[in-house]
């Protein structure tokens, strides 16, 4: 039997050259036995005749033998390749391959059982994806619907409250100086929460839509945190809060000012407005050679846990009344959360076991 360097069985190629060589030699062989007895039968004896006959004969059997075994091995081969096709045809898996003969036919289905394997994976993972991109799509305009539909609702109650303290005064020419006044002092709180819930807007949609045209750069992060303390310094008494900074040295941070400064704007005036303490705490430490992890905590009371796990949807309030009284548009928090995951950080929050609540989140050094 004809192997090759690889240990394979009798292959095709092998076999039909062996094959070939028989054919040559009975061929040959008959030519000779035939022209030997035309030239000089009367002197070769019947036994010599006999026995060359008889070996033609036999690698004629030979060859013939061999031409069998080689096509009952293609046409098992065959029949296994079109099994496989028509799984394939089908879009069937295939699990396991055929038990293919160790041969050049072989090798060739397997290699081609191999790409359909390799190209349904392909093709599975393309549908995959497609099938991900298509559900952030479509939750994508679903929280713009969302943010849409709160947007509408928020914008409803000022807007409400503005036209009727103005129509109350063009209706009431007689109306005392005291309560005028009143009137456009509060259509300009009514205003200003407009203003501030038209720019939280702006930048929520800054963020998702064009987070690739805002620009980032070195930024002291220390100074920003500095100027937040100095204007909480100057609010009323019964809004003033102590805050106690510990920063590490020279603390730059590779981001955008304006959104690094909405981050903990956003945060301290969130204690200043629902925490009831007295104090708030910013600290940060280089945990490693690319980020800071800062939190910012106080020491009020805290968030009841249900509420936890929403703090930074958006619109969403713990008091509703409370929050509207005193400005709050709903979407500070959203957008904390959303100017640190664009800052390739993760933010989490939690109460302090000695009272209050905390943010926790990463930035990275510049």
């Amino acid at each position: 039997m004809v192997t090759d360097s690889k240990n394979k069985t009798l292959t095709y190629k092998g076999g039909m050259y062996i094959l070939l060589a028989l054919l040559i030699l009975t061929l040959v062989g008959g030519v000779i036995t035939y022209r030997f007895s035309l030239l000089s039968h009367k002197l070769h004896s019947e036994l010599t005749d006999e026995i060359i006959f008889y070996s033609i004969i036999g690698l004629a059997s030979v060859a013939t033998a061999l031409a069998i075994m080689l096509a009952i091995r293609l046409n098992r081969n065959l029949k296994s390749l079109k099994r496989v096709s028509e799984a394939m045809e089908n879009g069937a898996d295939i699990e396991s391959a055929p038990n293919f003969a160790n041969d050049e036919l072989g090798d060739m289905s397997r290699h081609i059982i191999d790409l359909y394997k390799r190209l349904r994976q392909a093709s599975s993972d393309l549908e995959r994806e497609h099938g991900v991109a298509l559900h952030e799509h479509q939750e994508k305009l679903r929280i713009k619907r969302q943010l849409t539909n709160n947007i509408n609702h928020e914008l409803k109650t000022p807007v409400a409250a503005i036209q009727g303290y103005l129509e109350t005064l063009i209706n009431n020419r007689d109306i005392s100086d005291e309560e005028r006044t009143s009137f456009i002092e509060k259509s300009y709180a009514h205003s200003q929460r407009l203003s501030q819930l038209l720019h939280d807007v702006s930048t929520i949609t800054r963020l998702e839509d064009g987070s690739s045209r805002i620009e980032c750069e070195s930024v002291d992060l220390g100074s920003i945190i500095e100027e937040i303390r100095s204007d909480i310094a100057l609010l009323s008494d019964d809004r003033r809060m102590r805050v106690n900074v510990s920063l590490p040295e020279n603390m730059m941070v590779k981001g955008n000012p304006t959104l690094l400064t909405s981050i903990f704007k956003n945060l301290t005036d969130n204690a200043i407005a629902y925490s009831g303490g007295r104090d708030i705490y910013i600290n940060a430490t280089l945990n490693n050679s690319d980020a800071y992890t800062i939190t910012v905590g106080d020491n009020g009371i805290g968030v009841d846990e249900d509420h936890i796990g929403h703090i930074f949807e958006r619109f969403y309030r713990i008091d509703k009344g409370r929050s509207r009284k005193l400005g709050g548009t709903g979407l500070g928090l959203s957008i904390v959360k959303n100017a640190v995951l664009f800052h390739g950080g993760d933010i989490e929050v939690y109460n302090r076991k000695t009272g209050g609540l905390e943010f926790k989140f990463t930035l990275p050094k510049a």
